[in-house]
């Protein structure tokens, strides 16, 4: 009886203490507002590549807009997100735009190895429970779980001591990884602490995106309009 008692505690410990972490990361990357343009590469397995242009306008911790620049064909196809968590897919070709829920959150996004949750979430803390699992070469290793999603599979997330997430894999339904991004070329911005190169390796089609902040501007008092189904269906 003494030993489950003790068993419980420490898994109340660690969760606290994982839940803290996510609430830690959340406020080095927070940003007030910002306008980024990333350059994006494919590689597909056989080593061809496909580039990408995306712009994002973010604000505060429940407002993005992701849409694709180039190339001609893919421009204007966007995401949305809105309060309370709701995303917005538009593909021009298909109109309008359409709620993404359940699983097709995990998509990816338009021929590139970012799924929609990944340029959709703007927080962990409002999302996902956390564990301690440990550390990995420096790092402390978390293991997230979804809040409210019971069938989706856990999150390995490894952070640094500034709260700044390095390594992230999402893990298919047998544990094993089918997804992992890597976070490099840190750079502080205001007060935040962004990663301005990201590199995700699709294990399962042996595919590669790397996607590098090739301009961003902070604190310009981007306006909550921009953030409608409105905006998002305009090319």
């Amino acid at each position: 009886m003494l030993t489950s008692v003790l068993f419980l505690i420490s898994v109340a410990a660690a969760d606290e203490a994982g839940d803290t972490w996510l609430t830690r990361i959340d406020k080095t990357a927070r940003v007030d507002d910002a306008h980024l343009v990333l350059d994006v590469e494919v590689t597909d397995a056989k080593g061809r590549t496909n580039p990408r242009t995306i712009e994002i306008w973010q604000k505060g911790d429940e407002r993005r807009l992701v849409r694709m620049v180039a190339p001609a064909r893919l421009a204007g196809i966007g995401l949305l997100v809105s309060p309370g968590e709701k995303t917005h897919l538009y593909l021009p070709q298909y109109p309008p735009a359409r709620l993404v829920v359940g699983s097709k959150r995990a998509d990816a996004f338009m021929g590139t190895d970012f799924a929609i949750e990944d340029l959709s979430r703007l927080t962990y803390a409002d999302t996902y429970n956390a564990t301690v699992s440990g550390s990995e070469d420096g790092l402390t290793k978390l293991v997230l779980t979804h809040k409210t999603d019971k069938k989706a599979t856990p999150t390995h997330l490894w952070v640094d001591d500034e709260a700044i997430v390095r390594r992230v894999a999402h893990l298919d339904a047998k544990g094993k990884t089918k997804r992992a991004l890597e976070m490099a070329d840190v750079r502080e911005v205001e007060n935040a602490k962004l990663p301005h190169h990201i590199r995700v390796t699709d294990t399962k089609r042996g595919r590669v995106t790397e996607a590098r902040i090739q301009q961003i501007s902070v604190g310009s008092g981007i306006d909550d309009a921009m953030f409608s189904v409105t905006q998002l269906e305009r090319r």
